[in-house]
């Protein structure tokens, strides 16, 4: 396993730079799957910039891709998770990433500026673009 944790959108970017290989090794969480998903979905159904059949396929890969990370769960961590968006002023769900980067030693990898800035006060932060250079 790499030293990665990816937020969804991360994710979503390797998809897009079509270099899923970025992601395979690495960690996301539980909720990463259904917020790419959902970005899917809008690309599908909302902005139809992606046809259904394409969705479909994208999302068979992301459930091939998730099968080669490993997923980790907040389970335990809530007050943590809470303490922390309260200090940084991140939103719960962008906390749990900056928790579970800490708790496990990761680099959190995200295309989010703002969650980048707040982040880095407690972990190591990169964009998918830094992860792809580095290996």
């Amino acid at each position: 396993m790499s030293e990665y944790l990816f937020d969804a959108s991360s994710f979503i970017k390797a998809l897009k730079l079509k270099r899923p290989d970025a992601i395979a090794g690495g960690h996301v969480q539980w909720l990463t799957v259904y917020e790419v998903l959902n970005a899917i979905w809008k690309e599908a159904r909302l902005v139809k910039s992606v046809r259904e059949d394409k969705a479909l396929e994208l999302a068979s890969l992301v459930k091939e891709l998730v099968g080669y990370t490993r997923v980790l769960n907040v389970r335990d961590l809530e007050e943590e998770v809470l303490r922390t968006a309260l200090r940084l002023g991140l939103t719960a769900y962008d906390s749990s990433y900056v928790v579970l980067a800490k708790e496990h030693g990761l680099t959190l990898v995200t295309e989010d500026e703002e969650l980048k800035k707040s982040a880095r006060e407690v972990v190591r932060v990169a964009s998918i673009n830094e992860v792809l250079t580095s290996r």
